[in-house]
Protein backbone atom coordinates (compact mmCIF):
# COMPACT_ATOMS: atom_id res chain seq x y z
CA UNK A 1 0.00 0.00 0.00
CA UNK A 2 0.97 4.10 -0.78
CA UNK A 3 0.64 6.23 1.77
CA UNK A 4 -1.35 8.90 0.42
CA UNK A 5 0.57 11.22 3.56
CA UNK A 6 3.99 10.40 5.71
CA UNK A 7 5.19 12.43 8.49
CA UNK A 8 7.34 11.35 11.73
CA UNK A 9 4.78 8.71 13.76
CA UNK A 10 1.78 9.84 11.76
CA UNK A 11 0.56 8.04 8.68
CA UNK A 12 -3.17 8.58 6.30
CA UNK A 13 -4.13 6.01 3.86
CA UNK A 14 -7.21 6.77 1.47
CA UNK A 15 -9.30 4.08 0.60
CA UNK A 16 -11.84 1.92 2.09
CA UNK A 17 -10.51 0.44 5.65
CA UNK A 18 -11.85 -3.13 4.40
CA UNK A 19 -9.33 -3.72 2.23
CA UNK A 20 -6.61 -1.17 4.06
CA UNK A 21 -6.97 -2.96 7.79
CA UNK A 22 -5.72 -6.43 7.11
CA UNK A 23 -2.59 -5.28 6.25
CA UNK A 24 -1.77 -2.63 8.98
CA UNK A 25 0.17 -3.43 11.98
CA UNK A 26 -0.42 -4.26 15.50
CA UNK A 27 -1.69 -1.40 17.55
CA UNK A 28 -2.55 -0.06 21.19
CA UNK A 29 -6.16 2.06 20.94
CA UNK A 30 -8.43 2.24 18.00
CA UNK A 31 -10.39 5.32 17.91
CA UNK A 32 -13.13 6.02 15.84
CA UNK A 33 -16.44 7.71 14.93
CA UNK A 34 -17.67 5.23 12.54
CA UNK A 35 -21.12 6.49 10.33
CA UNK A 36 -23.82 6.02 12.86
CA UNK A 37 -27.16 3.78 12.10
CA UNK A 38 -30.47 4.47 9.54
CA UNK A 39 -31.46 5.86 12.68
CA UNK A 40 -29.44 8.78 13.20
CA UNK A 41 -28.98 9.48 9.35
CA UNK A 42 -32.29 9.23 8.19
CA UNK A 43 -33.56 12.69 10.89
CA UNK A 44 -34.39 15.92 9.65
CA UNK A 45 -32.94 19.07 10.88
CA UNK A 46 -36.36 21.03 11.62
CA UNK A 47 -35.46 23.51 14.56
CA UNK A 48 -34.65 26.27 12.07
CA UNK A 49 -38.31 26.19 10.32
CA UNK A 50 -40.18 26.24 13.92
CA UNK A 51 -38.29 28.75 15.77
CA UNK A 52 -35.99 32.00 14.67
CA UNK A 53 -33.92 31.29 17.36
CA UNK A 54 -32.70 28.06 15.98
CA UNK A 55 -29.40 28.41 13.82
CA UNK A 56 -29.25 26.36 10.55
CA UNK A 57 -26.54 23.41 10.24
CA UNK A 58 -26.35 21.25 7.55
CA UNK A 59 -29.28 17.81 8.09
CA UNK A 60 -28.12 14.95 9.31
CA UNK A 61 -29.97 13.23 6.65
CA UNK A 62 -28.66 11.06 4.10
CA UNK A 63 -28.44 12.98 1.34
CA UNK A 64 -26.82 15.97 3.11
CA UNK A 65 -24.04 14.05 5.17
CA UNK A 66 -22.21 12.57 1.73
CA UNK A 67 -22.12 9.08 3.25
CA UNK A 68 -24.17 6.00 4.07
CA UNK A 69 -25.31 4.84 6.92
CA UNK A 70 -23.36 1.76 8.67
CA UNK A 71 -24.40 -1.84 7.98
CA UNK A 72 -24.12 -4.59 10.14
CA UNK A 73 -21.45 -6.56 7.74
CA UNK A 74 -19.06 -3.76 7.90
CA UNK A 75 -19.59 -2.87 12.01
CA UNK A 76 -18.92 -6.35 12.11
CA UNK A 77 -15.83 -6.43 10.21
CA UNK A 78 -14.96 -3.48 12.02
CA UNK A 79 -15.08 -5.12 15.51
CA UNK A 80 -12.99 -8.50 14.22
CA UNK A 81 -10.79 -6.27 12.89
CA UNK A 82 -10.09 -4.81 16.36
CA UNK A 83 -9.75 -7.81 18.19
CA UNK A 84 -7.19 -8.85 15.51
CA UNK A 85 -5.24 -5.69 15.38
CA UNK A 86 -5.31 -4.12 18.88
CA UNK A 87 -3.89 -4.91 22.16
CA UNK A 88 -5.53 -2.60 24.07
CA UNK A 89 -8.53 -0.53 24.12
CA UNK A 90 -11.26 -0.01 21.03
CA UNK A 91 -13.64 3.01 21.59
CA UNK A 92 -16.20 3.19 18.49
CA UNK A 93 -18.63 5.99 18.76
CA UNK A 94 -22.40 5.16 17.85
CA UNK A 95 -25.77 6.75 18.23
CA UNK A 96 -27.14 5.94 21.45
CA UNK A 97 -29.64 3.14 19.92
CA UNK A 98 -27.34 1.27 18.43
CA UNK A 99 -24.48 1.06 21.14
CA UNK A 100 -26.19 -2.16 22.21
CA UNK A 101 -25.68 -3.92 18.40
CA UNK A 102 -21.52 -2.62 19.03
CA UNK A 103 -21.68 -4.32 22.39
CA UNK A 104 -23.10 -7.59 20.33
CA UNK A 105 -20.41 -7.27 17.21
CA UNK A 106 -17.64 -6.75 20.26
CA UNK A 107 -18.40 -10.22 21.65
CA UNK A 108 -18.81 -12.13 18.44
CA UNK A 109 -15.65 -10.56 17.12
CA UNK A 110 -13.53 -12.06 20.73
CA UNK A 111 -13.39 -8.97 22.50
CA UNK A 112 -14.80 -8.40 25.85
CA UNK A 113 -17.65 -5.70 26.18
CA UNK A 114 -16.63 -3.23 29.24
CA UNK A 115 -18.69 -0.12 29.36
CA UNK A 116 -20.62 2.53 27.12
CA UNK A 117 -19.19 6.03 28.13
CA UNK A 118 -21.33 9.04 26.89
CA UNK A 119 -20.75 12.00 25.10
CA UNK A 120 -22.06 15.34 26.70
CA UNK A 121 -22.83 17.70 24.52
CA UNK A 122 -22.75 20.33 27.01
CA UNK A 123 -24.46 22.89 24.11
CA UNK A 124 -26.21 21.18 22.26
CA UNK A 125 -29.70 21.76 20.85
CA UNK A 126 -33.04 21.54 22.48
CA UNK A 127 -35.71 19.66 21.03
CA UNK A 128 -37.23 22.47 18.96
CA UNK A 129 -40.46 20.32 18.50
CA UNK A 130 -40.89 20.24 22.09
CA UNK A 131 -42.99 16.89 22.40
CA UNK A 132 -39.95 14.70 23.96
CA UNK A 133 -36.63 14.90 25.35
CA UNK A 134 -33.64 16.55 23.19
CA UNK A 135 -30.76 13.95 22.60
CA UNK A 136 -27.99 15.47 24.24
CA UNK A 137 -25.56 12.29 24.40
CA UNK A 138 -23.83 10.27 21.95
CA UNK A 139 -22.27 6.71 22.69
CA UNK A 140 -19.03 5.28 22.94
CA UNK A 141 -18.66 1.66 23.24
CA UNK A 142 -16.02 0.77 24.84
CA UNK A 143 -14.19 -2.96 23.94
CA UNK A 144 -11.00 -4.79 25.76
CA UNK A 145 -9.10 -8.19 24.84
CA UNK A 146 -10.21 -10.57 27.75
CA UNK A 147 -7.73 -9.90 30.82
CA UNK A 148 -6.67 -7.14 33.05
CA UNK A 149 -7.34 -3.35 31.73
CA UNK A 150 -5.95 -0.31 32.53
CA UNK A 151 -6.63 3.18 31.85
CA UNK A 152 -4.93 6.48 32.56
CA UNK A 153 -8.36 7.64 34.24
CA UNK A 154 -8.47 5.87 37.72
CA UNK A 155 -12.18 4.99 39.36
CA UNK A 156 -13.70 8.77 37.00
CA UNK A 157 -16.76 8.02 35.74
CA UNK A 158 -17.94 7.39 32.29
CA UNK A 159 -19.21 10.55 30.86
CA UNK A 160 -17.29 13.28 28.97
CA UNK A 161 -18.22 16.75 28.84
CA UNK A 162 -17.24 19.15 25.86
CA UNK A 163 -19.31 21.35 24.00
CA UNK A 164 -19.66 20.64 20.42
CA UNK A 165 -18.06 23.30 18.73
CA UNK A 166 -14.66 22.56 20.68
CA UNK A 167 -12.88 24.41 17.86
CA UNK A 168 -13.60 27.99 16.63
CA UNK A 169 -14.72 27.98 12.47
CA UNK A 170 -16.49 25.74 10.31
CA UNK A 171 -16.33 21.94 10.97
CA UNK A 172 -13.98 20.68 8.54
CA UNK A 173 -16.37 17.29 8.30
CA UNK A 174 -19.99 16.78 9.03
CA UNK A 175 -19.37 14.75 11.73
CA UNK A 176 -16.22 15.88 13.20
CA UNK A 177 -15.94 15.55 17.20
CA UNK A 178 -14.42 17.98 19.03
CA UNK A 179 -10.75 18.22 19.23
CA UNK A 180 -10.71 18.76 23.05
CA UNK A 181 -13.17 15.62 23.55
CA UNK A 182 -10.62 13.30 21.23
CA UNK A 183 -7.67 14.37 23.17
CA UNK A 184 -9.43 13.57 26.65
CA UNK A 185 -9.94 10.34 25.12
CA UNK A 186 -6.43 9.64 23.80
CA UNK A 187 -4.87 11.11 26.81
CA UNK A 188 -7.06 8.79 29.06
CA UNK A 189 -6.63 5.56 26.92
CA UNK A 190 -3.17 5.46 25.48
CA UNK A 191 0.05 6.18 26.38
CA UNK A 192 3.10 8.10 24.81
CA UNK A 193 4.35 6.76 22.12
CA UNK A 194 1.60 4.31 21.55
CA UNK A 195 0.12 3.39 18.33
CA UNK A 196 -3.45 4.14 17.45
CA UNK A 197 -5.75 3.32 14.58
CA UNK A 198 -8.66 4.76 13.28
CA UNK A 199 -10.79 3.46 10.17
CA UNK A 200 -13.12 5.83 9.76
CA UNK A 201 -10.45 8.91 9.84
CA UNK A 202 -12.73 12.15 8.35
CA UNK A 203 -10.79 15.26 8.72
CA UNK A 204 -8.33 13.52 10.82
CA UNK A 205 -9.47 15.21 14.65
CA UNK A 206 -8.11 11.58 16.01
CA UNK A 207 -4.59 12.21 14.65
CA UNK A 208 -4.65 15.55 15.31
CA UNK A 209 -5.05 14.95 18.91
CA UNK A 210 -2.23 11.68 18.61
CA UNK A 211 0.03 14.04 17.40
CA UNK A 212 -0.70 16.56 20.11
CA UNK A 213 -0.16 14.18 22.88
CA UNK A 214 2.79 12.85 21.76
CA UNK A 215 1.30 9.12 20.29
CA UNK A 216 1.95 7.74 16.78
CA UNK A 217 -1.39 7.17 14.67
CA UNK A 218 -2.72 5.76 11.42
CA UNK A 219 -6.02 6.92 9.69
CA UNK A 220 -7.99 5.47 7.15
CA UNK A 221 -10.40 7.49 5.11
CA UNK A 222 -12.46 6.86 1.77
CA UNK A 223 -13.15 10.20 0.43
CA UNK A 224 -9.84 12.16 -0.52
CA UNK A 225 -11.79 15.51 0.36
CA UNK A 226 -11.18 14.79 3.38
CA UNK A 227 -7.39 13.25 3.58
CA UNK A 228 -6.81 16.66 1.98
CA UNK A 229 -7.97 18.31 4.94
CA UNK A 230 -6.68 15.98 7.50
CA UNK A 231 -3.01 16.26 6.00
CA UNK A 232 -3.45 20.60 6.15
CA UNK A 233 -4.87 19.77 10.01
CA UNK A 234 -1.73 17.71 10.67
CA UNK A 235 0.68 20.38 9.25
CA UNK A 236 -0.53 23.18 11.30
CA UNK A 237 1.50 23.63 14.17
CA UNK A 238 -0.44 22.08 17.14
CA UNK A 239 -0.48 23.15 20.79
CA UNK A 240 1.16 20.57 23.65
CA UNK A 241 -1.15 19.56 26.24
CA UNK A 242 -0.04 21.31 28.80
CA UNK A 243 -1.15 24.46 27.43
CA UNK A 244 -4.21 23.00 25.02
CA UNK A 245 -7.09 24.88 26.15
CA UNK A 246 -10.56 23.39 27.68
CA UNK A 247 -8.57 20.75 29.67
CA UNK A 248 -10.39 18.78 32.02
CA UNK A 249 -10.00 18.16 36.27
CA UNK A 250 -9.17 14.73 35.18
CA UNK A 251 -6.38 15.90 32.90
CA UNK A 252 -5.25 18.70 35.23
CA UNK A 253 -4.98 15.61 38.13
CA UNK A 254 -2.97 13.33 35.93
CA UNK A 255 -0.79 16.11 34.50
Amino acid sequence: MTPYYEEPGITIYHGDCREILPHLPKADLVLTDPPYSEHTHNKQWIGAALTSEAKPRISTAHKCLGFDAITPELRLFVCREAARLCEKWSLFFSDVESAHLWKHNIEIAGLEYVRTCFWDKVDSAPQFTGDRPAASVEAIVCAYPTGKKSWNGGGRRNLFRHSVNGTQGPKPHPSTKPLPLMTELVFLFSNPDDLIFDPFMGSGTTLVAAKTLGREAIGVEIEEKYCAIAVERLRQDVLPFDTAPERTETQEALL
